[in-house]
């Protein structure tokens, strides 16, 4: 019957290698995929920038699988997954050194059975592999300490190479405090400071050689620094990352991380720090083992950079604990906790009764799924019920029974519907689902980056409307992009031919509106895939003028064409507030315009501001540029004078002369870096030549 359960539990994590990626996720698997098809496997990049925040070995894992079987979601996952459900074996061989085989058997399943596993086995971050390396490395340096035997000081300090190569220094951070705790409490000094650590250390710098290279290559010194100190005391002082100042965020994220198992963590790990001072001997390497979770535990609460992920490493060691104790009431050596085994009960009741929730209110016609579900726990538990008499190994056996069903339920039916909702797959099945050869497409100014891994073909990221506008006349160009940006493009009067909206949901925060039906629509954003025209021309679609009508109403504003020479449309009110603190660019060709000449432009503004701003809070920027090159740069304050609600008009005008190259471009555009509101009323802008 436990294999039947281990059986259910693979099923939940074999159909989430199947599941789309997401956030982080999407992100490593660009970063993969984009290694294989350049090459090079030492130089990460993504969108062609180099990549420094995390090192190799994720990378190396992925892409090999993505080399091996193509481009999918479970040849992204796979290799990872064998690597990261190798630490169910590691935690095994672990508590069985520690505790006993049986023990082994309770940590295996604890780990391999709890919440967060199953959760990072589908949405993989550097984390479901930095576990498995912790782990393993812990093991064999406590079967060192034991027995001395050099192949588990190399073994050892191999794993603490593998963690570095996963996610940096913070992979050598439990080892560490698990060897220093252990030689602590032995009062062992002289093996403390002996010089043989310095070898494992050298091991150690081998291993990450290849990230070491990287940095060195693409930052420099800085990418040394960012390895070793920024991105890991960065992340505590918040100074990298975050800024959360909640000190119990990890402890209740341990309580569902562990389920169902959660109940027996806490009163085992009560019961081993109890033990410290009821026992007459303590158990050193258990102390060392729990000290070292603890410190960490503590280092990570008080950092301001905080993620659910960042937990995972604890869960084998955390099982292992827990397994020894477990061990003691499944031998009858000790009795149960009072109160435990009705407890538990309950735990399992809510679980079962989450699931036939999740079907009623989530999903369109899910109760009949769930029901089905709910008749599988019953079948395995009631077969169980007649085969074992034990009450505790029954109660062990329905907490496998309802998580790993439960689970099932989640990676077939819940979440590959929720996941639906994100935008990269509904652009792709209409990018890709026209049956023909469409043209390029672009993502400008989003981080989807799923889309650069599932598409297809290979997708452009643009980052700057300059990009945008210099790739104007490719044909069968398509753009993927926020509504802030598509709105910004009709304002600046870009050639479209079919707009459609995307009403999507990303998948790292959802709320209760969006999983419950009825609100699930109000709770989604739009994004905007645009089919631009190769030429030139005014917007003639029926439906793109029904849509910028809609949207004029709703941001404030017009949405003028505007000729490329020639620059005087009225605006009702544009308002530049926006995330990127810049107004789209009024960008002139100047090919048509002879060189080495005299040019001269005058620029006039009607403005206003919802309040006074210093000189130079906002101002007008004209630069000249050629393939991203600054040829002239001018920055112009804007005046504010009287009553700041009052419009305002300036003229500017500058006189340069400049040998142009071909293809250089005149731009114009508005930088606030106030954070408060300027409205444009008028903008006219003549450029001339002698």
């Amino acid at each position: 019957m436990w294999t039947v359960a281990f059986l259910v539990g693979f099923a939940a994590w074999f159909f989430g290698l199947f599941i789309d990626l997401t956030g982080d996720s999407g992100l490593y698997a660009a970063i993969s995929r984009q290694m294989v098809e350049s090459g090079d496997w030492l130089n990460l990049k993504i969108n062609g920038e180099p990549y420094e925040q995390k090192p190799h070995l994720f990378f190396w894992l992925a892409g090999l699988g993505i080399q091996l079987f193509g481009n999918s979601n479970w040849a992204f996952k796979l290799l990872p997954f064998i690597f990261a459900v190798s630490s169910v074996y590691f935690s095994y061989r672990l508590a069985k050194l520690l505790f006993g085989k049986h023990a082994g058997n309770l940590a295996a399943l604890i780990t391999g059975t709890s919440q967060m596993f199953f959760l990072y086995l589908l949405d993989f971050h550097t984390d479901s592999v930095l576990q498995a390396a912790v782990v393993f490395a812990v093991w064999q340096l406590a079967e060192y300490l034991k027995k001395g035997n050099s192949i588990h000081f190399v073994l050892g300090f191999t794993g603490v190479g593998l963690a570095m190569l996963t996610k940096g220094p913070v992979g050598a951070v439990l080892p560490f405090l698990f060897v220093l705790s252990y030689l602590l409490l032995k009062k062992d000094f002289r093996q403390l400071f002996h010089p043989k650590w310095i070898l494992g250390v050298l091991l150690v710098l081998i291993i990450i050689s290849p990230t070491l290279y990287h940095l060195w290559k693409s930052f420099g010194a800085e990418g040394f620094r960012f390895y070793f100190i920024d991105n890991n005391i960065g992340r505590v002082t918040g100074k990298v990352a975050g800024s959360s100042t909640d000190p119990f965020f990890y402890l209740y994220n341990l309580l569902w991380a562990f389920l169902p198992w959660t109940l027996f963590v806490i009163f085992a790990i009560a019961g081993e720090i109890e033990s410290w001072f009821t026992q007459n001997t303590m158990n050193k390497t258990n102390a060392a083992l729990l000290c070292s979770i603890l410190v960490l535990l503590l280092v990570f609460s008080i950092a301001k950079g905080k993620a659910p992920n960042y937990v995972l490493m604890f869960v084998p060691l955390i099982a292992v604990i827990t397994s020894g104790r477990m061990q003691v009431w499944l031998q009858r050596e000790a009795p149960l906790p009072k109160g435990l085994f009705y407890v538990q009960v309950s735990v399992l009741i809510l679980i079962s009764a989450l699931l036939v929730f999740a079907g009623v209110t989530i999903l369109e016609s899910g109760i009949v799924m769930s029901l089905l579900f709910l008749l599988a726990i019953a079948v395995l538990f009631g077969v169980f019920m007649l085969a074992e008499r034990s009450r505790l190994k029954r109660l062990l056996f329905s907490s496998v029974t309802v998580i790993v069903v439960f689970n099932l339920y989640l990676n077939t039916q819940l979440i590959p519907f929720l996941y639906s909702y994100q935008g990269h797959r509904q652009v792709l099945e209409i990018f890709e689902g026209r049956g023909e050869a469409v043209g390029q497409l672009y993502s400008f100014g989003l981080e989807e980056y799923e889309l650069f891994f599932n598409a297809k073909d290979s997708v452009i990221s643009i980052v700057s409307w300059r990009e945008l506008y210099e790739s104007r006349n490719e044909a069968g160009k398509w753009v993927y992009t926020e509504e802030d940006k598509f709105v910004e493009m009709l304002f600046l009067g870009l050639p479209i031919d079919t707009v459609y909206q995307i009403r999507q949901r990303g998948m790292n925060r959802i709320s209760l509106d969006f999983l419950t039906r009825k609100s699930r629509d109000k709770s989604l954003s739009a994004n905007y895939l645009v089919r631009l025209k190769r030429n030139v021309e005014a917007m003639g679609s029926q439906n793109v003028d029904s849509l910028a009508n809609s949207l004029s109403r709703k941001m404030g504003f017009f949405s003028p064409y505007f000729d490329e020479f020639f620059f005087g449309k009225e605006i009702k009110s544009l308002h530049i507030n926006r995330k990127d603190e810049y107004t789209p660019p009024v960008i002139i060709p100047l090919d048509g315009l002879r060189k080495r000449n005299q040019l001269e432009f005058k620029l006039a503004l009607e403005y206003r501001g919802q309040t006074d701003f210093a000189e130079k809070d906002v101002v007008l920027v004209m630069s000249v540029e050629k393939e991203k090159q600054n040829l002239l740069y001018r920055i112009f304050p804007l005046q504010w004078t009287g009553n700041s609600r009052n419009w305002e008009t300036a003229i500017f005008t500058e006189e340069f002369t400049a040998d142009l190259p071909p293809g250089a471009l005149l731009s114009f555009y508005i930088w606030n870096k106030t954070g408060k509101q300027v409205e444009i009323k008028s903008m006219d802008v003549k450029v001339t030549s002698e």
